[in-house]
């Protein structure tokens, strides 16, 4: 099932062409399909412990883009609407779904005015590295909670805003912009959970984890060494990974 409602505002218009361009820019890039690889499933893992999922339940995935973590999810059985404001990435993530013989619902629209545009049924609200392109968090978070039943949660996968890794990739990988992916550096708990309680969230869980980018941890040594670090406390402030998470007051 696909729904087409691109009604963004104005004032977020510029921001939004502009990021719907940079990924459209890169459909082909490796990093960016479908694939159930180690790095791809511990992400997976994380959420589905962090934000309590289970089978059945209905789900709003945020900036679904090409399905690279809504596959995964909908094989352990959500029933999915996958949100995104890039019609062509949709259609390639309902084919990539509908290969595995499974369905998902597809929304095309800024997660602002989700609103408008889906009802209010989910019981939880996921998004994967797509936070820190968002243009405007207040209002990303008040599109998500407009959506949400209470008592549902919402949580975001997202770097860690002060890792030097992620200005290295930025400057080095072929095809990534500073422009598009400048939002990391508001990926930290103050100005997230800001915005959460001024959309009306309830802030509740703030967790990191990892240190590998996927070329490393998609190697049997590479996964080996992340596992033995991320069991030293120690080093938790070199984590590259982040969840943040809110609740929908009941």
């Amino acid at each position: 099932m696909h729904h087409d409602h691109l009604s963004s505002s104005v004032k977020y218009a510029s921001h939004n062409a502009y990021q719907q361009q940079y990924y459209e820019n890169a459909l082909d890039k490796k990093t960016m399909q479908v694939a159930f690889t180690p790095y791809i499933m511990r992400h997976v893992e994380r959420m589905w412990t962090a934000a309590d999922l289970q089978a059945g339940q209905r789900v709003l995935e945020v900036g679904a883009g090409l399905g690279r973590f809504s596959v995964p999810l909908v094989e352990r059985g959500l029933d999915l609407t996958c949100l995104d404001i890039s019609a062509v990435m949709l259609e390639r993530l309902q084919a990539s779904v509908k290969k595995r013989h499974r369905t998902v619902t597809t929304v095309h629209c800024d997660v602002a005015d989700a609103g408008s545009f889906i009802p209010a049924v989910y019981e939880r609200a996921v998004g994967f590295f797509t936070l820190h392109h968002m243009h405007d968090l207040k209002a990303v978070f008040r599109g998500v909670r407009s959506v949400l039943l209470p008592g549902a949660r919402v949580s975001f996968c997202e770097p860690v805003g002060h890792n030097p890794l992620y200005y290295l990739q930025v400057s080095l990988m072929p095809g990534m912009r500073w422009a598009a992916e400048k939002g990391f550096v508001n990926m930290r708990r103050r100005k997230v959970f800001s915005a959460m309680k001024a959309a009306g969230l309830k802030p509740n869980l703030h967790l990191s984890y990892g240190f590998f980018p996927p070329f490393v941890v998609n190697r049997p040594l590479g996964t080996r060494i992340e596992d033995a670090l991320n069991r030293c406390s120690l080093l938790n402030p070199g984590h590259a990974f982040q969840i943040f998470s809110a609740t929908v007051p009941k």
